[in-house]
């Protein structure tokens, strides 16, 4: 099973990839293997940071999710050019569809009710359901709250680069004491 690596990882690890480090050499340093280094590089290359805490990439991320729900519930697109326009196999688009109509929003963002759970606490269906949309916003924030701290380390680094060349700028700009 892979292991989910933290953004901040990410960030650092292409950081030392900036300041001139080869990717085996950072690579070795973080015990990384070479071919993801190189996959984040690009991944950062085309979508910046937020590409990288999508990473590795659901089938059918969030976003599109709701454009096919949208699509497929306000203009009755059939399911089949849902597929086509998305870029997401059929199956993923009838697996989206069916899941929105047993759990709802909460069920596609992973929150899962289990009747179980339900009957030893007590709880009507309905306060299950309110209960899970519940969890699905504090994940939703919880997942916001990691892509900031990741985002404002990234820029810390930034920072730390650009004031590290100035300082070393300034040093070649004066004129020699000899």
């Amino acid at each position: 099973m892979r292991q989910k690596v933290s953004l901040e990882l990410k960030v650092e690890a292409l950081g030392l990839l900036k300041t001139g480090l080869s990717i085996s050499s950072v690579s070795k340093q973080l015990k990384i293997p070479s071919g993801v280094l190189q996959t984040w590089s690009q991944i950062y290359a085309k979508e910046g940071v937020k590409g990288l805490a999508a990473y590795p990439k659901n089938i059918c991320s969030g976003e599109i999710k709701d454009r096919i729900l949208w699509s497929y519930r306000k203009k009755r697109v059939p399911l089949h050019l849902l597929s086509a326009r998305y870029s997401v196999p059929y199956s993923s688009v009838c697996r989206c569809i069916s899941t929105y109509r047993r759990q709802g929003k909460a069920g596609l963002d992973g929150v899962v009710i289990d009747i179980m759970d339900v009957m030893r606490s007590g709880d009507t269906l309905e306060e299950a359901l309110s209960k899970a949309e519940l969890k699905h916003k504090l994940k939703v924030a919880m997942n916001e709250l990691e892509y900031l701290r990741a985002e404002n380390a990234l820029l810390k680094k930034v920072k730390a680069l650009m004031e590290a060349e100035e300082r070393k700028n300034k040093r070649s700009r004066r004129p020699s004491s000899h």
